[in-house]
């Protein structure tokens, strides 16, 4: 996204700048939001209580972490506080709840996917200028699309993590390994992708991003 936002000169930068915020703010409140509404489904009022069962983006946004995405391509949100305790049904509560966030981010991607096609047919086809909504619904699906990538790797503390623990019994000695290591790997994975991305113009993530980009095109 930030290469494509440096494409862009003048107003269209501005236009691009504001979009992409509103993207990375649209995309990670809903995503907590999705959390929070499937633990307080499976019985756990917590979320509630916390009043991070909300929309409201002033709930979960993290403001370094915002800054850390606009500036650096990687960031985060407030993390949803459940209580696995409480749950209706334990193991089907954390993985519910685990996986709520990357399903949510999967369908963002692909109504805006759609809803960009629309655009570009119904503006951009008779002008030639950028526009808001063009710009916003290219950006939520690149965006979308690699949080479903990214959160689905089994690093700890991601979705993916937290989904593969919901059905271990414990002894799994990759889940041990992962959440001892996790926020290292994680690190390392992303400093690995970009050097080899500015290098050699390769990328792990958007070659993972590519492959489950095609179902959606």
């Amino acid at each position: 996204m930030i290469t494509l936002i440096q494409s862009f000169k003048g107003t269209e930068l501005i236009i691009a700048g504001l979009a992409m915020i509103l993207t990375l703010v649209v995309s990670l409140s809903l995503h907590e939001f999705a959390h929070a509404f499937a633990a307080y489904k499976c019985g756990d009022d917590t979320p509630k209580i916390n009043g991070r069962l909300t929309i409201n983006p002033i709930a979960h946004m993290d403001p370094m972490g915002l800054l850390f995405c606009l500036f650096f391509g990687f960031g985060w949100a407030k993390p949803v506080e459940v209580n696995p305790l409480k749950f209706k049904k334990y193991k089907t509560g954390n993985a519910w709840v685990s996986i709520a966030g990357v399903l949510t981010n999967y369908t963002l991607a692909f109504v805006s996917y759609f809803l960009y096609l629309i655009c570009v047919k119904c503006i951009v086809e008779y002008n030639n200028l950028l526009t808001f909504l063009e710009v916003f619904f290219f950006l939520m699906f690149s965006l979308n699309t690699m949080l479903f990538v990214f959160n689905l790797l089994p690093l700890y503390p991601l979705d993916g993590f937290n989904f593969l623990q919901s059905f271990s019994n414990g002894n799994n000695k990759f889940l041990k390994y992962s959440a001892e290591k996790g926020p290292i790997l994680l690190l390392g994975l992303v400093l690995v992708d970009d050097l080899l991305y500015y290098t050699a113009g390769l990328s792990i993530l958007n070659f993972l991003v590519d492959i489950v980009s095609l179902p959606i095109k």
